[in-house]
């Protein structure tokens, strides 16, 4: 099986009526780490240990919109492995949800229509087939769901309305009797 039939085996059926990202917590496994979304402080922590880690770095930096929007993006494509065609179909929508939220306020969904080398009417450097092979990748890896044919819903903890972003690689020892594996 293609890699595109992968991961379109794997993306959630479509639903005109709930976005899967309302119900607050997601956890996606890619390759060999698991990847979680959430909304809230609280949903990062451990529920087995109550607590969100042994030792926690935290450092907040004052960056102007472009800076912050390449952190994100860059920050997205390395939690979700996502290759060239997913990251460059993230950037689009980034932009498409960045005008629409300041047009319309806050969004939980986007409409992405693909024709003739134009995405919702504008002009795109990338072709179908590269467009259509980001959105499955995105698809898949719980960037996006399908709403209905051309809308999406946005993983809220990804697009949202906010001046800031955290994100967090943790690390964990291997079991011991899988260190030397």
């Amino acid at each position: 099986m293609s890699d595109d039939a992968q991961l379109r085996a794997r993306a959630p059926a479509p639903s005109p009526t709930s976005s899967a990202f309302t119900s607050g917590a997601k956890e996606v496994q890619v390759q060999r780490k698991r990847v979680k979304t959430r909304t809230t402080p609280r949903e990062l922590m451990d529920p087995n240990a109550g607590e969100v880690g042994s030792g926690v770095i935290h450092v907040i930096e004052d960056v102007n919109e472009e800076h912050f929007a390449e952190a994100l993006t860059d920050g997205v494509r390395a939690a979700f492995d996502l290759g060239s065609a997913g990251y460059e179909v993230f950037k689009v929508i980034l932009v498409e949800y960045q005008q629409a939220r300041i047009s319309d306020g806050h969004r939980d969904s986007l409409t992405l229509f693909f024709s003739e080398g134009q995405l919702n009417g504008k002009r795109t450097e990338m072709n179908e087939t590269q467009f259509q092979s980001g959105l499955n990748e995105l698809l898949s890896k719980g960037v996006v769901s399908q709403k209905a044919p051309d809308q999406y819903w946005l993983n809220q903890a990804l697009f949202f309305n906010g001046n800031g972003v955290i994100l967090i690689k943790e690390y964990r020892l291997l079991p011991s009797e899988l260190r030397n594996v």
